[in-house]
């Protein structure tokens, strides 16, 4: 297990996978787990990936766990060892989950999994593709299995029970409520008395709205008649669902599999053919805002009750019907979106990277609500490096890491979210208005947990860049908090500047401090302890 590395998809994760395929290629296997999964779930992971002798390269990214795994030279082929460590790890967290009775929907009811398993193979590739596109192929693939494992009702590895109670509807829905009958998620009666659900970032990846995804969708009006609709998914067989509105606003849903069904009935053409639509559209389509996470739209989706499983997600815009988009659109974009930022993540801490820090800030900048951003910086991280070793500098940036997400998740699903721009360097972007409290809070967990890593060394002091002695009981935390109103333009280079700023600040001051400032004061706060 000491050559086990912690990277996805960087350079010395490609080559270890190149040395070790030939016996056979390599297999992947990503776990997710969702919902509040207990600790013990996480120590049955840790328990299997012990007794996995053939195991790699490990990797985790928030709740996912990615694992790859080599056939020896003379033991059996690479599907069957796959195969047999899935059931294995299913077989494991099943007994996790039934013991502690997560799963159950009331006395007597049926079990429900927590998590859902992807798997694929990558074999040693001919001339003219690369073992970097190999190995994201074979991730993308495992990482598409987890999303249908997770989202189809009959998989082999994971059921996602329908009739979910109002507990585990909040759960779905980001911690939200919403109004209306357990099991149901939101209609088109009950659209304009919602509020869309809050992102769950937590460090994940940034809210990809629904609205990109929204495509043309027939329109008809109360009064046309069943024949009409017919006649249309006749002449366009490619369209498989329309949408009922008066005057922009969306009324019902009509699926083309659903009307054939009528149709074909005994008596299904003298009762609707020259019928109103209005007959037999649905009234219980899901309808969202185009400014909706696809995340929480695809929970939503698939929580609904069976029959509507597979029904188009209609989306508006300002009060306004703009299309609407397929399930299958949907859980392609989860898995891109997945992939992606697996890719992009920093290979030590799993947290999203540059690219997707910018992205998340210029997206609430576009938003236009307040926010605060709070740059984490560790000082003497250098000197800590030179004497303890690069391999527990690291595990101190990880820690640092930890202190950060513990912060954003004890609070709950607030829209909080955590970056690492590289080296011993966090962003963290927060919603709440008590932003000066959370500083404080990270300080005193990262002071409380910091000595753990100084073992029985003396730190009273320590040196700076040049080598040059100072009082200063080990590593200190510095935090910037930068506060912005919501109202005057911005951009990411002026987040950045006033950082920078007010970083230098919070370093002056001896131990670990924070310093707080708006984004164009020119003489920013003072450092606190």
């Amino acid at each position: 297990m000491d050559e086990i590395g912690y990277g996805l998809l960087d350079r010395t994760m490609i080559n270890r996978l190149m040395e070790q395929w030939h016996h056979g290629g390599i297999g992947v296997i990503i776990v997710h787990l969702y919902g509040n999964s207990p600790s013990v779930a996480y120590e049955a992971l840790t328990g299997w990936m012990n007794e996995q002798r053939r195991l790699i390269w490990r990797y985790r990214m928030e709740t996912d766990f990615f694992y790859f795994l080599q056939r020896g030279k003379s033991e059996e082929q690479l599907d069957k060892l796959i195969r047999r460590a899935v059931s294995g790890l299913h077989e494991r967290l099943k007994r996790v989950y039934a013991k502690l009775d997560l799963g159950k929907q009331g006395s007597g009811g049926p079990a429900v999994s927590h998590f859902a398993i992807g798997q694929a193979l990558a074999y040693p590739t001919s001339i003219g593709r690369s073992a970097e596109a190999t190995i994201y192929n074979s991730v993308k693939e495992a990482m598409t299995a987890v999303m249908r494992s997770r989202f189809r009702q009959e998989d082999e590895f994971v059921t996602f029970e329908q009739s979910a109670t109002s507990e585990t509807a909040a759960e779905l829905f980001g911690g939200r409520a919403y109004p209306s009958m357990p099991g149901q998620s939101p209609t088109i009666g009950q659209l304009h008395r919602l509020s869309p659900p809050s992102p769950r970032m937590h460090g994940g990846p940034s809210p990809f709205p629904i609205g990109a995804l929204a495509k043309p969708i027939p329109s008809f009006h109360l009064e046309a008649l069943v024949s009409d609709l017919a006649r249309m998914f006749e002449t366009n067989p490619q369209v498989q669902g329309a949408v009922i509105a008066s005057e922009g606003r969306p009324l019902g849903l009509v699926m083309k599999e659903n009307m054939n069904q009528l149709l074909a009935g005994q008596f299904g053409l003298p009762l609707y053919w020259n019928r109103s639509i209005a007959k037999i559209m649905d009234e219980e389509a899901l309808v969202v805002d185009a400014s909706w996470p696809v995340e929480q739209v695809s929970q939503m989706a698939m929580a609904r009750d069976i029959s509507r499983l597979y029904h188009v997600v209609i989306i508006m815009r300002d009060q306004r019907l703009i299309g609407a988009a397929s399930v299958r659109s949907i859980l392609e974009c989860i898995t891109q979106l997945r992939t992606e930022e697996a890719l992009t993540a920093s290979p030590l801490t799993g947290l999203p990277g540059n690219a997707a820090i910018q992205r998340e800030l210029q997206r609430r900048i576009d938003a236009g609500r307040p926010f605060a951003i709070v740059y984490a910086d560790l000082d003497y991280f250098k000197w800590y490096n030179d004497c303890f070793g690069f391999s527990q500098g690291d595990e101190l940036i990880r820690f640092l890491a930890d202190v950060l997400q513990q912060e954003t998740v004890q609070e709950g699903p607030r829209g909080d979210f955590v970056g690492h721009i590289g080296g011993d360097d966090f962003i963290l972007l927060i919603e709440s208005d008590d932003a000066d409290l959370h500083c404080r809070q990270m300080i005193t967990r990262f002071n409380e947990g910091v000595a753990a890593f100084y073992g029985d060394a003396d730190v009273s002091s320590v040196t700076d860049r040049s080598g040059n002695p100072v009082a200063q009981e080990g590593v200190a935390l510095s935090l910037s908090l930068l506060l912005w109103d919501g109202s005057e333009h911005v951009t990411t280079s002026i987040i950045s500047q006033a950082a920078a700023r007010l970083k230098k600040q919070a370093k002056a001051i001896s131990g670990s401090a924070y310093v707080t400032g708006h984004v164009f004061e020119k003489h920013l706060g003072e450092g606190i302890r």
